[in-house]
Formats: C-alpha cells, structure tokens, sequence
C-alpha cells in the first residue's frame, strides 16, 4: 500500500480527509484532548529516533584529529581582535558530544579570553558561526575549561547540562580566542577547543 504525502494537510481538518482516505492513502488521525486530531509524524516517528541514534557507536571523537581538535593563534595584534577555528560535522554523520573542552597559555602581556560558539545556538547578532555557549566569555583558561553533557554532567558543575549534545550534519562548532587587553597582545597565544564524543547512526537527516 502506498501512502501519498499530502503538501497541503496543514490547511485541511481531519473531518475534511477522512472521506477521502480511500483517494488521499491512510492519513494518520488520532483522538486528542476529545477532539479529531492528525498525528504528528516528527514526534511520533522522528524523535523516539533521535533517542535511537544515540544507541550505535561508529565511531569515536577523542579530543584529536579533524573531528576532535581545533587550534587557535593569537597573533600580535589589536585589542578585540578574534581568531577562530571551526570543526563541522560531515554529511550522512550525527555527533553526540560529551565535552568540549577549551585550554590556553596565558598571555604575559594582556588577558586573551575564550569561548566557543555552536551553529545550532540562536545568535541575535546574526553571527554566521551561532551563538556562543558562555555569555561571559571567560579568562585565559589555563587549566582545561570543561563544558559537560552528560546524565551526571551537573555533578560536577551547575553549568553543565544533563544531555549529550547532538549535532547533525553540517553543524560547526567554532572555539575562538579574544584580545581584550587594553593594547596590543606582544606574544603569540595558542588554544585549543577539543570535542569528546562519538559519531551515531544517523537516522534522522
């Protein structure tokens, strides 16, 4: 049996289909809160799959190489100035994230800060690169600054979020280094922002 996808459902009611199920295919109608009601195909079939994806590990993102390490350099330069690095998500992949993890050497002659943005995040600047995970940005992190996901995440820190972060393909996750000094940094800094975590089955695009 073949079941035809209707481009206009959201303008019909379900009393409007219904006599017509024989021509249209079988349209999905449920009961809810009393009333007839389409079902919802995202929430019933996409997102119990989004739960499933993260049930088959293909392979591992382990703080190094393309899908695990970005680089930052901070050249001399001006007050304000940003250098970015930014690591996506191929095609036909799905990344669950644990960590991300930001580490800098300090800078001797100024404050270089940090943060990462994610293309997922709502920027209201309009920012190509989304928005960035800390609205503070945060000082030169010389110990490893970790920004958990996990079920136990906020254990550790009240900052932390109870889930793995899911990033579908496409998706960027971009570290980035701030001169805020009041001059010119004179010394070069170096970052990283390293992902931890694994590629899922993709089975939701």
């Amino acid at each position: 049996m073949t079941i035809k996808p209707l481009t206009s459902l959201s303008n019909l009611t379900p009393n409007q289909v219904i006599p017509n199920a024989y021509s249209a295919g079988v349209i999905p109608v449920g009961n809810y809160k009393g009333a007839p009601a389409f079902w919802d195909l995202d929430k019933a079939v996409n997102q119990p799959l989004v739960a499933a994806e993260q049930l088959h590990i293909l392979g591992n993102i382990d703080g190094a190489g393309a899908t695990g390490l970005a680089t930052m350099t901070m050249p001399v330069a001006v007050a304000g100035t940003i250098v970015s690095a930014t690591i996506t998500v191929p095609a036909g992949q799905v990344w669950f994230i644990n960590a991300v993890v930001g580490t800098c050497v300090a800078d001797a002659t100024g404050t270089v800060i940090y943060n990462w943005r994610c293309s997922l995040f709502t920027d209201a600047a309009g920012n190509a690169l989304g928005g960035v995970y800390h609205t503070a940005w945060l000082a030169t992190p010389l110990a490893p600054q970790n920004d958990e996901f996990s079920a136990i995440a906020t254990v550790f820190n009240i900052a932390n979020k109870p889930v793995l972060l899911r990033l579908p393909a496409g998706t960027t996750i971009t570290g980035q280094l701030m001169n805020a000094a009041g001059a010119a940094a004179t010394t070069g800094v170096v970052g990283t922002m390293q992902l931890y975590g694994f590629i899922g089955r993709t089975l939701v695009a």
